[in-house]
């Protein structure tokens, strides 16, 4: 069950770093629209941050829950690795969106 939560919580975090790296703001003057899209960015926001925090979890818990040194080793490791990759495929789908504009 622990592994298929990692699984499923990898697979949010990659659909809400797509779906939020596809959000266009123009230039228009439409308060109603600008605020439509922040709020839906806001709300894959929280889901991305809730991702970010629980795929490390999800990790300590396959790796043992070790509360010693080497626990908080596989936590900060697995949250370093999830941002770098988070960021990584955050700035390729969006580079790949703007060329496809």
């Amino acid at each position: 069950m622990d592994f298929f939560l990692l699984i499923l919580s990898i697979l949010l975090l990659l659909l809400a770093l797509t779906k939020v790296s596809k959000v266009k703001y123009s230039n228009s003057d439409s308060i109603f629209k600008d605020a439509k899209l922040n709020v839906i960015s806001l709300l894959w926001g929280v889901l991305i941050i809730a991702t970010i925090i629980f795929i490390p979890y999800q990790v300590w818990v396959l790796t043992g829950s070790s509360t010693y040194w080497d626990g908080a080793y596989i936590v900060l490791g697995t949250a370093l690795i999830t941002a770098i990759i988070s960021f990584v495929f955050y700035f390729k789908i969006a580079l790949i969106s703007t060329k496809r504009v």
